[in-house]
């Protein structure tokens, strides 16, 4: 007589979950033991493999924590730095020709017209939108602009109501 290598392993399941099993197992073409040892067998290379990959997900949520953290830093930096210096007298001329301000993201590198600072492409900018005919590009950074609203010197003069 042949010794068995397998080893029995018994579960005591309920009605329900024994119909399901057989009907499955029926529906494969399978008996319900290699049913079982298969979906045994799959659900620990799974968890196996899940397991496995955990430190490779806590490694790259880490490091992602830490780019999402210095992209913050920068922001709050950018945010606490000192307002755009006071606008220059050539820079006051410039800004008198600007009917209005728009919002826009940079492809092109421009230095902002007010405080001459370096705006880098892919930055947001303000395009200067004047009514004279092929006046020059004019830009603001948006620390410039947020100073437009407190600098009465480079504020419109303001229009006499005529009736």
């Amino acid at each position: 007589m042949t010794e068995r290598k397998d080893r029995l392993v018994q579960a005591r399941v309920p009605e329900t979950l024994e119909t399901s099993l057989k009907n499955e197992a029926r529906r494969r073409r399978t008996t319900v033991s290699q049913m079982i040892r298969d979906i045994l067998e799959d659900t620990f290379q799974l968890v196996d493999g899940v397991v496995a990959n955990v430190d490779q997900l806590v490694t790259d949520s880490a490091r992602l924590a830490g780019r999402v953290a210095d992209a913050a830093g920068e922001t709050r930096r950018r945010l606490e730095s000192p307002r755009c210096g006071p606008a220059t007298p050539e820079s006051k001329e410039v800004l008198a020709g600007v009917l209005a301000w728009n919002e826009v993201v940079l492809n092109q590198s421009a230095p902002c017209a007010r405080c001459a600072a370096e705006l880098p492409r892919g930055s947001r900018a303000y395009l200067g939108l004047s009514a004279e005919a092929g006046a020059p590009r004019t830009w603001l950074c948006p620390r410039a602009v947020a100073a437009l609203r407190d600098d009465p010197e480079t504020a419109p003069e303001p229009q006499e109501e005529t009736e």
